[in-house]
């Protein structure tokens, strides 16, 4: 489970946040998905590729990215926290997500993440995925993160243990065989890479 050295942001009681954190890399802007990422994020995850170790592997209908578009930007009304979109600072193009996410409360904030074909071999993912960590860390004051594969999605477990996680174990989360990794406070340190933290508005 992911011990809080702090309690996570408590939900705001009106389930409206008006502010959030955005987060700026080398390469990339980390922020609120916007329900004008539609088409983007539906192309993203029209590809088979991409969705191959996503729940059953199969490529979902636009009108369920629209409801999970939904969610994603709730989530940050509900909780002040969730899966930013991630963006190519030099393009301006969406090129996935990453952040956090909350699937089961015993378990608590999960590293979650999703790229698009296209930027694989980047290193997008890394970098993205570093950022979101210091943030757990630092802003959310995580005691422990951990991040959920399928066994062979063997390019998820390397960038898992690029950024110091360690194999925890291996189980059955929500149906399907999955292999956990886990990282702790402790065990963490920012490697001084380029982390600009900033204040972005939800849109009333």
């Amino acid at each position: 489970m992911v011990a809080a050295l702090q309690a996570p942001p408590a939900p705001d009681p009106t389930g409206r946040h008006s502010h959030y954190d955005e987060i700026e890399t080398e390469r990339l802007r980390l922020r609120l998905f916007r329900p004008e990422d539609l088409d983007a994020l539906h192309e993203l995850t029209s590809d088979r590729e991409v969705m191959r170790f996503i729940g059953d592997g199969v490529v979902l209908p636009r009108e369920d990215i629209e409801a999970n578009l939904t969610s994603i930007i709730g989530s940050f009304r509900r909780r002040g926290y969730g899966r930013w979109a991630v963006e190519e600072k030099a393009t301006g193009r969406l090129t996935g997500y990453c952040g956090f996410g909350l699937s089961d409360e015993k378990v608590g904030p999960e590293l979650v993440y999703l790229l698009g074909r296209e930027f694989w071999g980047r290193g997008f993912i890394y970098e993205a995925a570093r950022a979101c960590l210091r943030y757990g860390f630092e802003e959310l004051r995580l005691g422990a993160v951990k991040a959920v594969s399928m066994p062979d999605n063997l390019r998820s477990r390397r960038v898992m243990e690029r950024l110091g996680m360690r194999f925890a174990r291996a189980g059955v989360y929500h149906g399907y065989p999955c292999v956990i990794y886990e990282i702790d406070r402790a065990q963490w340190a920012p490697e001084g890479a380029a982390y600009v933290l900033g204040k972005g508005r939800i849109a009333v």
